[in-house]
Parts: C-alpha cells; structure tokens; sequence
C-alpha cells in the first residue's frame, strides 16, 4: 500500500463535502451543451430544464453502483497491460501542451516528428505505463486531423496502452474506428484498450465537445477519466473546502453520463485543480494548497471506491531548473503517497501546463524511478539477517570484498540513470556534466537506438489508408 492518509480527511468531513456537492446537483445543476446528452438524462428520467441537467441523490448512487473500482486497461502487447484502481499505480507523460519548451526557456511550436520522439521515449522508457495521447499540437499537419496522426503514431511506433482523441462525437467515434481495425470491433467491446480525457467548463458547465465524446467512449465501454482543473477565485470558490463540493458536484456529474449510456464504463475521478497567484489571477499549480487538493481529490475517489487521477510532476517554473525539479518531486510524491492510481504530467510538464521539456522529461523518470522503488518490500526473516558475516566481519572489518556482497550487488541498490553518484573527481573525468546536458544526450542516445515493437506491415498499411480517408471525408 503506497498511500499513507497524509492530511487524512474524516469520515464527517468527506460526508459534508457529499452532501454540499448533492445540493449543487440538485439545486443549480449542471449544464450540458450537448442535445444528444440531454435527451439521455431525459430518457433516464432526470429532471431537465433546457439544457440544465439536476440530479439527485438517489441517481447519483445507482450509478455509482455500476462503476468498477478497477479495470485492466490492454496494450497491444498484452504484457504491457497494465491495471488502474485500488492499490495499484501507473504513470504517463504531459497531456495538452502548446508549445516545446527549450532548455534555456525558449517556446517553439511543435512537429509531427516532435511527437513522433515522444511517442518513441514512452516506448524506450523503464518506468512510463501509457501514452498521454497529446504530448503536442503538431504545427505542421491541419490541427482539424492531427488527431489522426497521433492515434497512429502511438499505435504504429509503441505497443503500450495509449489514450485516444476526445475531440467531440467526431474524435471519440474515428478514434474507436482505428483501434477496432487494430484489436478487433469485438474485443473492443469486451477490454478496455483506450481512455479519454474529459474537462468540464468550470463552473458547473459541459461543453458539447466533452459531452458528446463521454458517449462515444461509453458506448464502446471504453474508460473515461472525469477531471476537471478548477482555480480556486477564478473559477471556483476561493475557500478550500467549498472548491472542493463544487469539484466533485462536476466530476459525479460526467461520471453518471458515462453509466447512463453503458452501465459498467470505467471511469477514473480526477481533479488537478489549485489556487490562483494572487498577483495576476493565474493558476498557481505549483504550491501547498494544490498539494491539499490533490490529497482531498484521492480521499473522495475512495469515498465513491473508484480510481482516481491527480497531480504529476508539476511546476511553475519556464526552465528545467531547481524549481522545476523541487516542485515537481514534492508534487508526483505527494500525490502518490496519498494514493492516486493514474497520474498524467509525470513526465516532460513545464511552465503550469504551456508546455513540454524533453530534458524534464528525463529528470522526471530518474524520480519516477525513485518512486517505482520506494514501495519495494525488504523481508526480514532469519534468511536475510546474515548474523554469521556480521560476526564474521567483527569490529572494523570489510564488507566490500565479501562473497554476500558480491552475491547481491547486482540487484540490491536502485540504478542511477541520470543523478551523479561519483565523487568531484569522478565527476570531473565523466565529464563534469550538468542535469540538462546529461539530459539531452540520453534522448539522443534513446531515440538513436529506437526499434519500432512488432506490427504486420499489412496492418501497417490498412491503418494508414484508414487514417487517409477518414481525413479525405473529414468536416
């Protein structure tokens, strides 16, 4: 069990903030821009005033009973399957993006070969689970399509799980069309082999874009992960507390849609919303309070007993530098002591979500390393007290050229990849290199040895020629 109630909430405390976000539903509602989605909570017998939907107590329990606490989310190569919920944690890369950010903080726009590298260092890395799906927007390929390029890029160049496009009924549904080429219309239906991401227009609002991809994807029994990134005197209340009934009056919301469609969705609960800097009223992702909000977030996902999505490495600072790297360790950490099951912007997140850095991306596996190894379980049994080489060895004696140690000195300690270990000489002669220098050539390094997973050339093919005409017939 990873998780360690780090600013637990009572059981008193999470009802109030139930009961406050039931009182939101029923009173205010929710708005749904979607005319599709409004005719299914009409045809579920919710109460509907235009295009406000209002929910009560009851409805929001029986759909919360059908949603699983866990789901196995599939890979094209089956051993890279992973599962979301419980104890259980997995980790991926920045979503959403505008720009790559350099290491000396300049922006840039990205490519399709900007992503395509991406897609090519989640595939190469130890300790990344899924692909985020938008690393970036490529600049180079009609922004109305790129999903296309980036659903086939992460299928065709990595094996592991990928998220899919919500970019309306239209993402949603062209993204179920490629992978039911792929894995199979029929075992589409059955596995859980994409998830989208869904945000909410805060306050209290859906977009037709997000209410209609929650459709597509529940139809097919695909997961949803509800996240919604409030800024506490924004667009939410500015009292912790209260921000946190208005968040989870919004996610309750999406979550119920997905089990009035198809009963049995996995959905995830998730919220990276924070404070504003006081000083220009923007988000403040980096600070104590988002560190609180994260844990509430983890607290109420349980309280409903489904998974949940929350914080990440994330930082405020432009620059892969010592801001980056302290805010983003306390963040991905507390938000994994307390619990969350799937965690985006673990990898590459820079400058409050306006952009991605190769050579954070780096910095942040070495600790995601550290955090894949934290957990790791040491039995103490007679077997592992050596107590003879102790006596053995006696007072001032040498363990280094014991036969035990040479044993177990393959296996025992966590493998650096990235942070020095060696002493000023040693790291003088390694070349007295800087993070962000050790860095960039580990992508050089990563991307040089890259070898695409297996894939018949033929599927090759028929994925390409379905991208191409999906985009030939594109509005």
């Amino acid at each position: 069990m990873l998780y360690d109630r780090t600013q637990s909430l009572s059981r008193a405390e999470l009802d109030l903030i139930h009961q406050a976000s039931m009182k939101v539903l029923a009173q205010s509602g929710i708005r749904f821009a979607d005319d599709e989605t409004i005719d299914t909570f009409k045809s579920h017998g919710f109460k509907v005033e235009g295009h406000q939907v209002y929910f009560t107590e009851a409805q929001v329990e029986k759909a919360l009973e059908t949603a699983p606490d866990r789901f196995r989310f599939h890979a094209r190569d089956p051993k890279k399957s992973i599962w979301i919920g419980r104890h259980d944690f997995a980790l991926a890369p920045t979503y959403g993006p505008p720009f790559i950010v350099e290491a000396d903080g300049t922006h840039k726009a990205g490519t399709l070969a900007d992503y395509e590298k991406a897609v090519k260092l989640v595939q190469t890395s130890p300790v990344i689970d899924f692909h985020a799906f938008r690393y970036l927007a490529p600049s180079d390929v009609p922004a109305t399509t790129s999903y296309l390029d980036m659903v086939r890029a992460a299928l065709v160049l990595s094996d592991k799980p990928l998220m899919g496009s919500t970019d309306g009924k239209i993402g949603a549904d062209n993204t179920m069309r490629i992978l039911g080429l792929v894995f199979g219309d029929k075992y589409l239906d059955d596995h859980p082999v994409t998830m989208g991401l869904i945000n909410p227009l805060s306050p209290l609002s859906y977009s037709s874009e997000m209410a209609s991809a929650i459709l597509g994807f529940a139809r097919r029994r695909q997961p949803v992960i509800i996240h919604n990134m409030i800024m506490a005197g924004v667009s939410g209340p500015i009292q912790l507390p209260s921000l946190m009934a208005l968040i989870n009056a919004e996610v309750l919301g999406g979550i119920v849609l997905a089990q009035l469609v198809s009963p049995g969705t996995p959905v995830v609960y998730g919220s990276n919303s924070c404070p504003i800097f006081m000083k220009t009223a923007g988000a403040e992702i980096g600070s104590p309070q988002s560190l609180w909000i994260f844990s509430a977030t983890t607290q109420l996902a349980r309280y409903y007993s489904l998974p949940c999505r929350t914080g990440g490495s994330l930082t405020d600072s432009h620059l892969p530098d010592a801001q980056a790297m302290a805010e983003g360790a306390l963040t991905l950490t507390w938000t994994l002591r307390n619990g969350a099951n799937l965690v985006l912007h673990a990898f590459g997140q820079i400058g409050c979500f306006i952009g991605i850095s190769f050579e954070k991306w780096i910095m942040d596996e070495e600790i995601c390393g550290y955090m894949r190894d934290m957990p790791k379980q040491y039995p103490v049994t007679p077997e592992t007290i050596d107590v003879s080489s102790i006596i053995d060895a006696g007072s001032g004696g040498s363990y280094i050229t014991r036969k035990e140690t040479a044993k177990y000195c393959r296996g025992a300690f966590y493998k650096h990849k990235l942070f020095n270990k060696y002493d000023h000489a040693g790291w003088k002669k390694e070349g007295a290199l800087d993070m962000v220098t050790k860095s960039q050539r580990i992508i050089e390094e990563r991307i040089g040895n890259y070898t695409m997973p297996d894939m018949d050339p033929a599927l090759v093919k028929d994925i390409d020629a379905l991208v191409e005409k999906i985009r030939a017939n594109h509005p």
